[in-house]
């Protein structure tokens, strides 16, 4: 019986000293970890001079995939306790040997100069390049816009491009020619950056299809209805009927309701301009609202294409006022409004 007591006893003390020894080796380890997590920062180190390149999909989450080094549990905990303050920015940026975490995120916010392309999308506006150029770091937000807006800025850029002579004008809306621009980065203006774009307009648009043949006034109203049609119609062959119907609508002095020119008035990027948007913007009485104005808006609403500004010139008549889209994008043509009507019972909201 003492035996089996002693035994029991014995068996106690051994699992005892088990618990003691896995509770230290615990401490020992959360020790250790905790160590390694709080000098992370700083004992963590570039292991050879490189350069990386930052995409505009990169975030801090994922960058160890650019940088090995923090490839580790320790950097997912350091920066979801300790997020940067500061953004990351497409570009080329060069990594030095033994720099640690807190240089190297300093680095990252210079990229090395040199060039690199930038491309101005069709249907985009002055606030889309905005802020394309200050998502790169060329710029600060709203420089770009201001720039744009500019009276005195136009009327000096008139003397070298005589299509800005036009007393309508308030912006350099839809005069940014859409296409993709090499620009040295390291020294980079906006004023350089905007004459190309002027350039480019003049060789690729002015030129072809309005030099000589309209005045600066009627081409600014062609550009303007052309920027409309661009949002309203993306099927090309429909786009000559659609400008059609909205030419006939404005000699008619109707209101032609086209829906997507509201958003402008609130200065947003195209991307930002949602059917909520304009659901929430419709009724609204602006210089933009086509609903509640007998006319173009104040200036174009962004960049039409050259397709689109050839169907403008080149309309297509017909005896058609009307016109509506189903979800699938597919347009309905009504000749009356109780065509149109029944066209919007049948169609809209459907597929």
């Amino acid at each position: 019986m003492n035996f089996w007591r002693r035994d029991m006893r014995n068996q106690a003390r051994k699992w005892q000293k088990i618990v003691m020894l896995v509770f230290i080796i615990i401490i020992f380890v959360l020790v250790y970890f905790y160590s390694k997590y709080q000098n992370f920062a700083l004992n963590t180190k570039i292991s050879e001079t490189r350069e990386i390149t930052i995409e505009k999909w990169d975030n801090f989450s994922t960058l160890w995939v650019k940088i090995p080094e923090f490839n580790n549990i320790f950097y997912k905990l350091y920066i979801r306790n300790n997020p940067p303050d500061f953004n990351l920015i497409e570009g080329k940026y060069q990594l030095k040997e033994w720099q640690n975490v807190l240089e190297t995120f300093e680095s990252l916010k210079k990229p090395v100069p040199g060039s690199q392309n930038i491309t101005i999308l069709e249907w985009w506006n002055i606030y889309d390049i905005d802020k394309t150029l200050e998502s790169k770091g060329l710029i600060k937000a709203w420089e770009f816009v201001s720039y744009a807006k500019n009276k005195e800025k136009i009327k000096a850029l008139s003397d070298f491009f005589s299509f800005l002579k036009n007393d309508k004008l308030t912006s350099l809306e839809w005069y940014l020619y859409p296409d993709t621009y090499r620009i040295d980065t390291a020294n980079f203006k906006i004023n350089n950056f905007t004459v190309m774009l002027l350039e480019n307009f003049e060789k690729k648009v002015y030129k072809k299809l309005f030099e000589g043949k309209y005045n600066n006034e009627t081409t600014y109203d062609v550009i303007n209805l052309a920027s409309i049609v661009e949002k309203e119609e993306s099927i090309t062959e429909n786009k000559p009927t659609v400008a059609w119907i909205l030419k006939k609508r404005l000699n008619a002095n109707w209101k032609i309701w086209a829906d997507a020119t509201v958003c402008y008035a609130h200065e947003l990027p195209t991307q930002e301009c949602t059917p909520k948007k304009v659901n929430e913007y419709v009724y609204e009485k602006n210089d933009f609202n086509t609903r509640m104005i007998a006319w173009l808006p104040k200036t174009p609403i962004w960049n039409p294409s050259l397709e689109t500004i050839e169907a403008t010139l080149n309309d297509k008549k017909t005896e058609y006022w009307y016109y509506l889209h189903n979800l699938s994008g597919k347009i309905f043509y009504a000749k009356t409004e109780a065509e149109h009507e029944a066209n919007k019972k049948n169609y809209m909201n459907k597929k």
